[in-house]
């Protein structure tokens, strides 16, 4: 019973990695907020299957400028 609920585990993080990998989309898997000298920074990180993803976005406790939270999922841009 335990090897069924550990591989049915394992195998649906499987899937939900290749997804990640061969699709352009990332999840988030942090978020921060950093102090600066006049405003505070929204730091996001997203797994992208390969690897991760740094974003910043200027940050209020509104979102009325800037964001109060991190997007679930980010679009990965092409590689150049």
């Amino acid at each position: 019973m335990v090897i069924k609920i550990v591989s049915g585990v394992l195998g649906t993080a499987g899937l939900a990695w290749l997804v990640l990998l061969f699709s352009s989309k990332a999840i988030l898997v942090s978020e921060r907020v950093e102090e600066r000298t006049f405003h505070e920074r929204l730091v996001c990180t997203y797994f992208t299957g390969s690897g991760t993803i740094r974003k910043e976005y200027l940050h209020t406790e509104s979102g009325r400028l800037g964001r109060a939270a991190c997007p679930r999922w980010e679009t990965v841009p092409p590689a150049q």
